[in-house]
């Protein structure tokens, strides 16, 4: 009688992607008539970590919207998955705030780093059980499946790399973040290019 619904876990999983999305731009505050240097520079840091943070996100949602495509059979445990992998999506806007407000401190800067870990581990944890769902269900792993799950792991990777410089140089943390991303994609886009050519 009970079925677990993919359309509603998707549903949630979007929704709970556009709301983080656009409440982090709410924390950019405009300034003031008489701009000082201090406004400036709060300015452009709140402004780089919304950007940053924004193209964080927006990679979740990509490779999240991906992972689900196949998916043929929604179980409970995918579900509850799903909840926790969303749970610290939702609070890289409070994360985006510390960090800009701070001016990257040590605390936030390590903070951040932690939550994306979190994040990336969580999102391992699902890519895991959908594709275990999946060959359950007699579905064949193409490449690009097992490409995904594989940048995946790079994410988790460079995750730790945020931990380390969030410890030893927090003030990089998002150039760190920034380079991260674009690793990540380089490295995927490499693999897919070797394996073209084989």
């Amino acid at each position: 009688m009970f079925r677990n619904s993919k359309s509603r876990m998707e549903a949630i999983s979007d929704g709970v992607f556009a709301v983080v999305l656009t409440i982090m731009v709410l924390d950019i505050k405009a300034p003031m008539a008489n701009i000082s240097d201090y406004e400036i520079q709060r300015l452009m840091m709140q402004l780089l970590s919304y950007l940053i943070s924004f193209g964080v996100v927006a990679q979740y949602w990509v490779l999240h919207q991906e992972l689900f495509t196949t998916l043929k059979t929604t179980t409970f445990k995918i579900m509850v998955a799903n909840i926790y992998y969303l749970c610290p999506i939702c609070l890289i806007p409070f994360a985006t705030t510390w960090l800009s407000s701070s001016f990257i401190s040590s605390e936030s800067a390590i903070g951040f780093a932690i939550l994306m870990f979190i994040v990336n581990v969580s999102q391992l944890w699902l890519f895991h059980l959908v594709i275990e769902q999946n060959r359950h269900d007699g579905q064949r792993i193409i490449e690009h499946d097992v490409e995904e799950f594989r940048s995946v792991k790079v994410m988790v990777a460079i995750s730790i790399v945020y931990i380390g410089v969030s410890l030893l140089m927090p003030k990089f943390l998002l150039a760190a973040i920034a380079l991260g991303i674009l690793s990540r994609v380089l490295i995927t886009r490499g693999i897919r290019f070797y394996l073209e050519r084989q």
